[in-house]
């Protein structure tokens, strides 16, 4: 859903920005697991936490984020394709593809780690650990992607136009 926002040439982009993150502001909110709130309401990353924890200086964290952000994106299409094969009725596809979720989820869930990106954290470890319900799984990865919009918006929308643009040629 958020990776195929439409964004709109006819309106700023602080405009396009703001509209996608009130979207994304309401994924995050809306996620649940069984009718209970997944993420905490509201949640807002805190950098003095990596940057305290790791004894790094803010603007290394700001670009490892920025590389989060653009890794995220590039996985939401790979979480999708593995979805799809979930759904067969081929038990070897499933297997190997419940493997190849529980990969790519370990692979991002260190980086949200070392980062002390709590929702991600969250997102992930469900997806890697819950792989038969397909309908949460999905609402999963929207989340994640919504969540990792908010970590830093105008960087995301940047991301967002130049997939648009590279999906156009």
């Amino acid at each position: 859903m958020l990776n195929r926002v439409i964004i709109d040439d006819t309106i700023s982009k602080e405009e396009n920005v703001a509209s996608i993150l009130k979207l994304a502001q309401s994924i995050c909110d809306g996620v649940s697991t069984h009718k209970q709130s997944l993420l905490p309401k509201e949640y807002v990353y805190d950098y003095s936490k990596p940057v305290d924890e790791l004894g790094l200086d803010k603007e290394l964290i700001i670009q490892l984020i920025q590389d989060y952000i653009s890794q995220i994106f590039k996985s939401y299409n790979l979480f999708y394709e593995i979805l799809e094969g979930l759904s067969q009725n081929q038990e070897a596809l499933r297997e190997s593809k419940s493997m190849e979720l529980k990969n790519l989820s370990h692979k991002n869930l260190g980086v949200a780690r070392n980062l002390r990106i709590d929702d991600a954290q969250v997102l992930l470890t469900y997806l890697m650990n819950n792989h038969e319900n397909l309908e949460y799984l999905e609402e999963y990865i929207e989340a994640l992607m919504a969540c990792a919009f908010k970590l830093n918006p105008s960087y995301a929308y940047d991301v967002l136009k130049l997939k648009k643009v590279k999906d156009a040629l």
